[in-house]
């Protein structure tokens, strides 16, 4: 299930991407979708917060550039 939310401020959008982990193939292929879902909006850049309901949960936080926009990753550990 995807959840995104968008946010528009001073003439600028902001989609923020909410998900559940699910392993590091689904993880990456998230960033991509919400890539592909920002270029549609026009919007610039991008939010991707991923819970991890693991045992031994690992925060990540990451910049980087898909499909020209930008994406700014978080992993957050739920204990």
């Amino acid at each position: 299930m995807v959840r995104w939310i968008c946010l528009s401020h001073s003439q600028n959008k902001y989609v923020i991407e909410i998900k559940v982990w699910r392993g590091e193939n689904r993880y990456q292929t998230g960033k991509k979708q919400l890539a592909a879902y920002l270029k549609s909006e026009r919007a610039k850049e991008g939010y991707y917060i991923v819970f991890d309901h693991r045992l031994e949960p690992e925060p990540r936080e990451e910049k980087e550039t898909i499909e020209n926009v930008m994406i700014r990753s978080y992993v957050i550990p739920v204990i």
